[in-house]
């Protein structure tokens, strides 16, 4: 929960959703920053005041940050199960582009892209948690993060592809590639270590 705290803090956005019944009743309650959501599970029913209160955000806090109660968007699933999800079999890349670490995944539609800050609420558990892409309707695709057969967030993409982000990927392969040449080049005996050593 602090890390969920810490997260919405930087980006100053704290959005509590509802997750409401057929019948009007509350049967879930999440809060993120807008680009992704968390179960709140044995927390009360927050608003922003009582947000402010139970995190302590001060009045000067409170100010600059945008805090806002809304139910959940109809077009994303938050429930446990989705028929249609996909398992996604994650790589062990990470790149950290201006700044922001970013994590490549391939889906159905192509390879996407989320900021690995938002794997950090689930830190303690990452070990058991595997990434589902789910699809809204119109085919956007977003991920969904379950530990066991729990739903335990739903992160959006980050939206990173641009010209100059595929030039410095393309840069950075063939800079790769010609070191991975002069690498095999050297004798295996001159070769015992991944690391090189200074001394």
């Amino acid at each position: 929960m602090k890390k969920l705290v810490a997260l919405c803090k930087r980006t100053g956005i704290f959005r509590l959703f509802d997750k409401i019944g057929e019948g009007g009743e509350l049967l879930g309650k999440w809060m993120g920053d807008g680009y992704a959501a968390y179960p709140l599970n044995g927390i009360p029913v927050l608003d922003e005041e009582t947000l402010c209160a139970v995190f302590d955000i001060t009045e000067k806090q409170r100010e600059k940050f945008s805090i806002r109660r809304v139910e959940m968007p109809e077009t994303v699933n938050f429930d446990d199960t989705d028929p249609a999800e996909r398992l996604i079999t994650e790589d062990d890349v990470s790149i950290i582009y201006s700044g922001i670490e970013v994590k490549p995944l391939k889906t159905r539609s192509g390879i996407i892209f989320i900021q690995s800050k938002y794997l950090l609420p689930l830190e303690d558990v990452l070990e058991v948690t595997q990434l589902f892409e789910r699809q809204t309707a119109d085919g956007l695709s977003y991920i969904v993060a379950k530990t066991g057969l729990l739903i335990a967030a739903v992160i959006f993409p980050y939206s990173v592809v641009d010209d100059r982000f595929v030039d410095r990927l393309e840069e950075i392969t063939e800079a790769c590639r010609r070191a991975l040449n002069t690498q095999q080049n050297i004798r295996p005996a001159e070769q015992d270590t991944d690391q090189t050593q200074i001394f």
